[in-house]
């Protein structure tokens, strides 16, 4: 009752709303979990992330609602408003007809495009309903930009060595502004240059033990960018640093100047996924001095791009939307350390233990391994080695499943045979089912326990607990009457309340409209 009267209040709210935007801006940081702003908030100013949460309408409980929090799955949801059982961008590398399938892939053209992405992004309804509006997305990312972008964008780039900004060969050739750019911003400017520590003091630490180390560099700053353009390092470098932000949001501005975006009363679309954020959460830790300061720097660049929205299109003909494509932890060594149940599990040494397992039941080691891939949290099993054990492969699944979960730092394992025959849809089982997708999905599920990680990156994320779910949503300018939302959301629901400001038709989608209002006139 509750839910249906939510909607109906959707539709009337955002049916109120008198004025289409002229731009709609759609703005993910990558590793963004709705509480780290706040844990800076002493250092930001109030015309960056503070405008956006004081002005905007506010979503208190945004959590995706799926289990396999990963970048490619997240992109293609806030994009789709479906999740990964539905759009099929199960991971970022999947498995289709025992092939091993980065999200990306383009199994006919082989170069990087949407195809994977089984369904239209709101970019391609925007198009269906005005040909004229236009979309462009950028990342640092190729999958922040592809999937952003959808089927069909004017232009999709994002940042390739050794180039600056690109794209595919999938797309349109790229305008001649793009060249102009990279000439004028060229990535190899920042070459020697140094990210010193500058907003965030005292707290928190510098330095841990177990953080990883800047490329050519050290775990503490202040970090030197490599002087050789020529090497990956130099890039590596590139991409963890600020100037890897300004150089996304000049991108941003130079695509508004060139392609007049926001000019005319057909509504455009600009989608900027910010991965910086995602590579310093992995490198540092999501709560290291690292993270801090690149989230304050990142203020500043944000408060810049708004007031020059606000100087070219206007506030009143513009909507930004928030968000992040999925939260993560702290280290796990970090969490140990105080005290807490945390650690990681080394997938080599997982596999291994496996094989093991399966030359105990009479398997067939030497010429046929049980495990094909292993895309956490996706194991895909030899049949042929199953059958050659003279195994039943659904009892061999069960089997493997109930010794997997007796192993340390396992939570969570589930056959592909209980997801597809699981009625329940709610809890962690619904979590898992809306992350599967048959065609896509490995014959077990196996997450690690809370605040356990899989791998030897110092932090990580893909499981379905809350603080890797967890992310901010915003809607803000256009005629929005700034507010918060209480009830339960997701990223999914920014499609159908954009649909709604749009006057977009929709295909069936798993978002849901938010009782999102119009200020008075």
């Amino acid at each position: 009752m509750i839910r249906r009267v939510l909607f109906a209040l959707a539709m009337l709210n955002v049916a109120a709303l008198s004025a289409t935007p002229r731009l709609v801006v759609l703005l993910c940081y990558d590793q963004l979990r709705a509480d780290r702003i706040e844990a800076v908030r002493p250092w930001l100013s109030t015309q960056g992330f503070l405008r956006l949460l004081g002005e905007g309408v506010v979503a208190e409980r945004c959590m995706f609602d799926y289990a396999t929090t990963v970048t490619a799955a997240g992109h293609a949801t806030i994009a789709t408003g479906c999740n990964p059982a539905r759009h099929g961008i199960v991971g970022n590398d999947f498995v289709i007809g025992d092939r091993a399938l980065y999200a990306t892939d383009d199994t006919l053209l082989g170069i990087p495009s949407p195809r994977l992405l089984l369904k239209p992004a709101l970019g391609d309804y925007l198009k269906a309903n005005s040909p004229q509006s236009k979309v462009w997305s950028f990342s640092h990312k190729d999958r922040g930009a592809i999937f952003f972008g959808g089927h069909k964008p004017d232009g999709a780039c994002w940042l390739i060595p050794h180039v600056g900004l690109g794209s595919s060969r999938y797309y349109q050739p790229l305008p001649r502004w793009i060249a102009q750019f990279n000439r004028d911003y060229a990535p190899a400017r920042a070459a020697g240059a140094v990210w010193s520590a500058q907003y965030v003091s005292p707290a928190p630490l510098d330095t841990a033990e177990w953080e990883g180390r800047f490329p050519g560099g050290t775990t503490y700053f202040p970090h030197s960018i490599p002087s050789d353009t020529a090497r990956d390092d130099f890039w590596h470098a590139f991409a963890l640093t600020p100037m890897a932000v300004e150089w996304l949001f000049q991108a941003a501005r130079a695509c508004i100047e060139h392609e007049q975006l926001g000019r005319d009363s057909i509504p455009d679309l600009l989608c900027i996924s910010v991965s910086t954020t995602d590579l310093v959460g992995h490198l540092f830790g999501p709560d290291s001095r690292e993270f801090a300061e690149l989230l304050v720097a990142c203020d500043q660049i944000l408060a810049a791009f708004l007031d020059e929205l606000d100087r070219r299109i206007g506030r009143e003909h513009y909507v930004v939307v928030l968000t992040s494509d999925h939260g993560a932890e702290s280290i796990p060594e970090l969490m140990r350390a105080q005290g807490q149940d945390a650690g990681r599990i080394r997938t080599d040494t997982l596999l291994a233990r496996i094989e093991r397992w399966f030359a105990a039941q009479g398997g067939y080691t030497r010429r046929g391994r049980l495990v094909r891939y292993f895309f956490p949290p996706w194991l895909w099993l030899n049949r042929t080695a199953a059958k050659m054990a003279g195994i039943p492969f659904d009892t061999l699944c069960t089997r493997l499943a109930q010794w997997l979960a007796t192993q340390e730092g396992i939570g969570i394992v589930m056959t592909a045979r209980q997801i597809q025959h699981q009625a329940l849809d709610t809890g962690i089982v619904g979590l898992v089912a809306r992350s599967y997708n048959a065609e896509r999905c490995g014959d077990l599920a196996l997450y690690p326990r809370e605040r356990w990680i899989f791998g030897t990156t110092p932090a990580q994320h893909g499981t379905p607990y809350s603080y890797d779910r967890w992310v901010p949503l915003v809607f803000f300018g256009g005629q929005l009457k700034p507010g918060s939302i209480d009830a339960p959301s997701s990223p999914a629901d920014i499609v159908p309340v954009l649909a709604r400001l749009l006057n977009l038709s929709i295909g069936q989608v798993d978002g849901k409209p938010l009782p999102v209002g119009a200020r008075r006139q």
